[in-house]
């Protein structure tokens, strides 16, 4: 049973529409991702934008419910807002075989030019359940969850909101060059090459290793440091602005994240071919699952792997645009 069935259906549908002109590889991101799959979407975040690209996400709920009453119910000013929160997309859940599966999460990241923008809200990681994403929003977090409840059907089962749901990022390389632009959908374990924990714990220890080498700090201190990074390693309670006594502001740490060389799909040693719109995947066995279903369909899609330079083997599918 695949665990993310809607991120390959978007995939398909993508290819479809480049293969009928009815999208580019140079249209925002956010028009092609709803233009491929707005009937399957739970959470939108750039709701103003999606309008602004002829996508209203509260139409067929207006027919039943004032915009008043839609307001009321969500806590907020206006339906149509950017929120700037994670993620940029969330699919609806499929209740299969006794379980939840589905609800994928999309966010996206457009660059001028070879590498991937930052990962400025949130660290890329394999999976994250809707607890985490709350907590990671801060006060726009419950405003994420009711308004995916109103779209998702499954909302009401008690482990919508816990389960792992798979992450994966819709990738834009080189956007406004014809010849070299790259598009894919890469599933979040091509960056999580360690567990988030593990990276948070030794970024803390690195830092302290710095302070040591240019600060005299006793070796009973540097003992102790080490054992207590080890237990940093929430992101969403780093995150989180600090209430100090007597202190006239609230100070923030804000994590951040940059692809290295071989955290980015479309470096060159990974040959990701240009004017190409991919899905990038982990070799496992739901990778074969996924094979099927796109050998099944007969589109121009070649299938090849590339060797992480971290993690292992990753299967591509990719569709040049003709």
């Amino acid at each position: 049973m695949l665990s993310y069935p809607n991120i390959v259906n978007t995939f398909l549908k993508m290819v479809e529409l480049l293969e009928s002109k009815r999208i580019s590889l140079h249209d925002e991101l956010e028009k092609i991702v709803l233009k491929s799959s707005i009937s399957n979407l739970a959470y939108v975040d750039g709701r103003k934008t999606a309008k602004k690209l002829g996508f209203d996400i509260w139409q067929n709920l207006k027919q039943t419910y004032s915009e008043e009453t839609l307001k009321k119910n969500l806590k907020i000013k206006n339906l149509y807002t950017d929120s700037q929160a994670f993620p940029d997309f969330m699919f609806k859940s499929i209740f299969e075989n006794s379980r939840l599966i589905g609800g994928e999460i999309l966010e996206l990241k457009d660059s001028k030019g070879g590498s991937i923008a930052s990962f400025n809200s949130t660290i890329p990681t394999e999976y994250k359940t809707l607890k985490e994403i709350e907590r990671l929003n801060g006060s726009k977090g419950k405003i994420v969850i009711k308004i995916a409840e109103i779209f998702d059907k499954n909302s009401s089962y008690p482990e919508w909101k816990t389960y792992k749901r798979k992450c994966f990022y819709l990738i834009r390389t080189h956007k406004k060059d014809e010849n070299k632009v790259k598009v894919s959908i890469v599933e979040g374990a091509f960056f999580e090459t360690i567990p988030e924990k593990d990276l948070i714990s030794t970024m803390f220890q690195n830092i302290f290793n710095k302070h040591a080498k240019e600060y005299p700090i006793p070796d009973k201190v540097k003992e102790n440091a080490s054992q207590v990074f080890q237990y940093l390693t929430d992101h969403s309670l780093i995150s989180f602005s600090q209430d100090i006594p007597k202190a006239s502001i609230k100070p923030r740490l804000r994590i951040m994240a940059e692809a290295k060389n071989e955290g980015n799909p479309h470096w060159e040693k990974y040959n990701i071919p240009s004017k190409t719109l991919n899905l990038i995947i982990k070799a496992d066995n739901e990778s074969k699952t996924v094979r099927n279903i796109i050998e099944e369909r007969e589109l121009p899609i070649e299938i090849f792997t590339i060797a992480h330079q971290n993690d292992g083997e990753f299967l591509v599918f990719s569709y040049k645009v003709r």
